[in-house]
């Protein structure tokens, strides 16, 4: 029963020492002819030491690398900045002019609507039955709603446009709804 436990860990050691590489040669064996191995001077040391020590250039490089990096980051806000603002322009720009079409559509729905209101002033007789009012009240209502549809309303403002135009109609005619 251990063993179906230790195979699989056995298993999966060796799978994983396989997998590793060991870029390292074993050291040499010296060879015992050779004599001594050679010793190093101290100017030998010196030029070593001086190798391994950062050199002034690197730490210039380093230096001129941030300054650049910051210089780039710095670019890179502005031109960030730069085009906020314009996306920011252009919105309020475009949020002027659907306004402006809005009122100027609103506008000339209101002419419409009292044209509407004064073709039936220009109609009213002290003789008309309440049924030429009625007709009249609702021929002002469809003609209204039917501006509000051609200026691209939505359906309640088509409905609050013939509110307005029968409310109007009716009040010009002394009806009431």
């Amino acid at each position: 029963m251990n063993a179906k436990f230790l195979f699989p860990i056995a298993a999966i050691s060796l799978i994983a020492l396989a997998g590793c590489e060991n870029p390292t040669d074993a050291p040499e064996i010296p060879d015992p002819d050779a004599g001594p191995p050679p010793i190093e001077s101290d100017a030998q040391r010196e030029t070593s030491a001086t190798e391994l020590e950062p050199s002034q250039d690197i730490g210039e490089s380093v230096q001129e690398i941030e300054q650049e990096a910051a210089e780039t980051f710095e670019t890179i806000l502005q031109q960030t900045e730069d085009a906020a603002s314009r996306t920011r322009d252009a919105s309020e720009s475009a949020m002027e002019s659907i306004t402006e079409q809005m009122d100027s559509m609103q506008g000339a729905l209101d002419e419409q609507i009292d044209s509407i209101v004064q073709s039936v002033e220009e109609i009213r007789d002290e003789n008309m039955t309440d049924t030429e009012k009625a007709n009249a009240v609702a021929n002002a209502r469809a003609a209204a709603e039917q501006a509000a549809r051609s200026l691209g309303q939505s359906e309640a403002e088509i409905e609050a446009a013939g509110d307005r135009a029968e409310r109007a109609a009716a009040e010009v005619l002394d009806y009431e709804l």
